[in-house]
């Protein structure tokens, strides 16, 4: 967390750096845990937001799109909604607007007379009944699509101007409203538009961070921590130079500009290498911290396959049993230490130690050497 309470500079990076197989995925979302622990701890006031994203797609909007695809289709919807409500709740010129189209003698809600409100709070808690109150009971006749269409351009007019006042940017509000349309009856897909496709984001994308911050603290939230997965995709992966200088070009913009979230990038040692030398200055913000996953040593493996059998034991103990010393070293040397290809070799020993050794008889380096395997991919 940024030690600067009084600061409202909250950006803090780190790199995770590891081979393939080293645990980059499992230290990603056991920080995930940790942070989100926070929450718990009442002494450090802390509630942050932690979003997982294990791709980082072909282009900064793509990573936007996962961001909010993380955050949830429902989560997302609920709280722009809420906006939007409040905002035409506290406007009696967009409520009239809307009363309009419902029919005299129509009754929207239970509790609706004269003298209440039918956009009361009450009637908003759960914005898929209020619109689906209006929708069954005002345009219920599918004969009129022309009054239909009329009420879904008054109400989006109306969501996009709370939306770009909120977030001071109507290409934010357009694409947030995007995001709702499929409520009103508008035939858009979450996917597509999550997708980071959308037309007009290109160079927005400071502004959808800054208002997804926004939104994310809005429901109490102190902080805003992105985790992102095989970033060697984007600077060791299937991206042209020209993809990928538009990428990082992009991305230091973005934490240049917008410095109210925490990062936490994973990565090979050659996607460092060449980030470092396609972008310096990006690869100075986002690795001002270098967390190392280094290949087990002896004492590390040995703790390792004792925690691995700890899993199947009734109690836990400080033993290597069925393995011998020697199993150990041969299982890290033909392994080479890689994290991954260690345990998923400890798990086929097993395997053939249970069909082949006596009872009593230990997995040696023997055995190893002689049923190690390395299963591809």
């Amino acid at each position: 967390f940024s030690q600067n309470l009084n600061s409202t500079d909250k950006y803090l990076s780190a790199v995770l750096r590891g081979e393939y197989g080293m645990g980059k995925t499992q230290t990603l979302l056991y920080a995930k845990l940790v942070l989100e622990s926070f929450a718990e701890i009442k002494e450090h006031n802390k509630k942050p937001y932690v979003v997982y994203i294990d791709n980082p797609g072909a282009k900064l909007s793509e990573l936007i799109g996962s961001i909010i695809a993380q955050i949830g289709e429902e989560n997302f919807k609920r709280y722009l909604w809420n906006i939007a409500f409040e905002g035409i709740s506290a406007n009696k010129k967009f409520k009239d607007a809307l009363l309009k189209f419902k029919p005299s003698g129509i009754t929207l809600f239970d509790n609706f007379d004269d003298n209440i409100d039918p956009f009361h709070a009450v009637n908003l808690v759960n914005y898929k009944a209020f619109l689906d109150e209006w929708y069954s009971k005002v345009f219920q006749d599918s004969t009129n699509p022309k009054k239909r269409k009329e009420f879904q351009d008054v109400l989006k007019d109306q969501v996009v101007s709370i939306l770009s006042h909120k977030f001071e940017n109507s290409t934010v509000a357009l694409y947030f409203f995007d995001l709702l349309s499929e409520n009103i009856g508008i035939n858009k897909t979450w996917e597509l538009i999550t997708s980071g496709s959308a037309k007009g984001l290109e160079k927005k994308e400071v502004f959808i961070i800054r208002a997804i911050v926004q939104l994310i603290e809005d429901q109490g939230f102190s902080d805003f921590y992105i985790l992102v997965d095989e970033f060697e995709a984007v600077t060791a992966g299937r991206l042209s130079t020209a993809e990928i200088d538009r990428y990082v070009t992009n991305l230091r913009a973005l934490i240049d500009k917008e410095r109210n979230w925490c990062a936490m990038f994973a990565m090979t040692g050659f996607a460092l290498s060449r980030l470092r030398n396609v972008s310096p200055p990006l690869a100075e913000r986002i690795s001002s911290r270098v967390i190392e996953l280094k290949n087990l040593n002896l004492e590390r493996s040995k703790k390792l396959t004792i925690n691995y059998l700890n899993l199947a034991r009734e109690k836990e103990t400080n033993s290597i049993a069925p393995f011998d010393d020697s199993a150990i070293e041969t299982l890290r040397a033909k392994s080479q230490g890689i994290l991954r290809v260690y345990l998923k070799s400890c798990f086929t020993l097993l395997q053939r130690a249970s069909e082949i050794l006596n009872k009593g008889q230990k997995i040696d380096s023997a055995f190893v050497n002689t049923y190690f395997h390395v299963e591809e991919e």
